[in-house]
């Protein structure tokens, strides 16, 4: 599968989020692979929901040393891309980056403090998985 051009614009945003792409990538790929610099556009990757999957837990776990641009442009980049990219897209970035965000929630990361950052689609979304697993969204969601 190659890697759509916003993605490659999303691992530009940060070094951290583009290190963890890279080391999944390698462990895709096995020992042995030739992972000294894999191509993050290339053919030879992980699915996209999990290379978002990865990217939503690495968000959670550092987004304090993000800048808040680097935090907002990746939010907008991700609301972009449900908005006007493909269903794939836009599905891949749904169940692979927010739910993994919003796991990380479920165990400690303070989502409020980025909450105002993300957009109005991706907030939906997040509602709406918190109506679907049972999860009351607090007051400050609405």
């Amino acid at each position: 599968m190659t890697t759509p051009a916003w993605f490659v614009e999303l691992l530009a945003v940060s070094e951290a989020l583009a290190a963890v792409d890279r080391a999944d990538i390698a462990a895709w790929r096995g020992p042995g692979a030739d992972d000294a610099d894999p191509d993050p556009a290339g053919d030879d990757v992980p699915p996209l929901s999990v290379r978002l999957g990865s990217l939503g837990r690495e968000f959670a776990e550092h987004s304090a040393e993000l800048s808040p641009a680097q935090r907002r442009e990746v939010l907008r980049i991700l609301e972009e891309v449900q908005v006007s990219g493909g269903e794939a897209d836009g599905t891949a970035v749904t169940t692979g980056f927010f739910e993994a965000l919003l796991s990380a929630w479920d165990r400690g990361f303070d989502l409020r403090t980025i909450w105002p950052d993300i957009g109005p689609d991706s907030r939906a979304y997040c509602l709406a998985w918190n109506r679907f697993i049972g999860v009351e969204s607090p007051d400050w969601m609405s």
